[in-house]
């Protein structure tokens, strides 16, 4: 197995060699992990949870700041009544039937079972929010753990992580439990005993492709390097359709088990940027653009808390690729107008 990792790892590197744009400027003081963002646009601001007590909210008027840290969203801990209650993990927060949604998990760390509650609010303001408990918990062959959400033939939930893999079941209309009491599931990526997380399902308005993002790796928690190249990174595969199957750029599904392991790198380390990932992606509508967010630890201070990236997406080859900045705005250009014919004398001139 290590020797599987480290040459996965050699092949990252190898792939991640070209300039990388650094996140956009005045994020890199938010200590965040495992981030997601939404915007509102009547009141103008962007709001961004992340894993903490009673899971962290702030908001800013800018992706790039200020970012004013507002409390949290839950008052008192979880209604679920299991593990960490107080300390959610990897939120998840989108937008459905006129209400923001945030999933979130609780489990505990060494523990196979986790579970799955959600919180909503019409505004994701402090304050607003109900939380609604458990949506579902761990069965056998899958970890509740790592939601997102995506409407998709109906509202759908990825979820899964590490040696259970990630799948796609089904939601009621009202998103608070599954569709069906037996949840049947499609496996999206993993299984097989490989350590995926964090998934998240997401379609570009300008692609025809479902793209399939997730982290792979060893996330940096006590400021001890992992072997160079097995460290945190994003990986991603797309696919026609949101239930896959989901392939790399060598053409390979993400649930295959090979050497090299599949998917195509989309954010690694590189300057001062060490162990990115515990991403989301959404659309940004006041630039235009996709925009994917995530936690990385800062190369010069590996022992400080993670911190917010954010970057700019471009789908323009057909993959993912971080950009500087905001992919242009297609706009259609006018049509020019017709000229309009020129009056042609009478024939026969004039009469004496």
């Amino acid at each position: 197995m290590k020797l599987a990792i480290i040459a996965n790892a050699v092949i990252y590197a190898a792939m991640f060699v070209s300039a990388v744009p650094g996140p956009i400027s005045g994020s890199t003081n938010v200590a965040v992990r495992d981030p997601t963002m939404w915007y509102n646009a009547k009141l103008k601001k962007y709001f961004l949870f992340s894993t903490g007590v009673n899971i962290r909210l702030f908001h800013s008027p800018s992706l790039k700041g200020p970012w004013t840290r507002d409390g949290t969203v839950l008052k008192n801990c979880s209604k679920i009544d299991f593990g960490d209650r107080c300390n959610p993990w990897a939120p998840d927060v989108s937008f459905h039937n006129g209400t923001y949604n945030l999933f979130y998990s609780v489990s505990k760390v060494g523990s196979a079972t986790g579970v799955i509650g959600l919180a909503t609010s019409p505004s994701m303001k402090r304050g607003t929010w109900t939380d609604h408990g458990e949506v579902f918990r761990s069965r056998p062959g899958f970890i509740g753990i790592d939601p997102n959400y995506i409407d998709f033939e109906g509202p759908k939930l990825v979820f899964g992580s590490h040696l259970g893999g990630i799948f796609m079941a089904s939601l009621r209309d009202n998103l608070l439990k599954p569709k069906y009491a037996n949840m049947p599931r499609v496996n999206l990526a993993g299984g097989k005993d490989r350590a995926v997380e964090g998934a998240v399902v997401y379609k570009p308005k300008s692609s025809k492709y479902y793209y399939l993002f997730f982290s792979e790796g060893v996330t940096l928690l006590n400021g001890n390097k992992p072997p160079k190249g097995t460290e945190y990174k994003v990986l991603v595969g797309r696919s026609t359709s949101a239930k896959g199957p989901f392939v790399d750029k060598n053409g390979h599904k993400l649930t295959e088990k090979r050497t090299p392991a599949t998917g195509s790198l989309v954010l690694g380390s590189h300057d001062n940027i060490y162990a990115p990932g515990g991403q989301s992606v959404f659309f940004d509508p006041v630039s235009g653009a996709d925009v994917i967010v995530y936690h990385y630890v800062k190369n010069n201070n590996l022992t400080a808390p993670a911190t917010l990236g954010i970057n700019y997406l471009s789908f323009k080859t057909g993959w993912p690729v971080i950009v500087k900045d905001p992919p242009k705005k297609q706009t259609q250009k006018p049509t020019p107008p017709k000229a309009k014919p020129t009056p042609q004398p009478e024939k026969g001139g004039c009469k004496a």
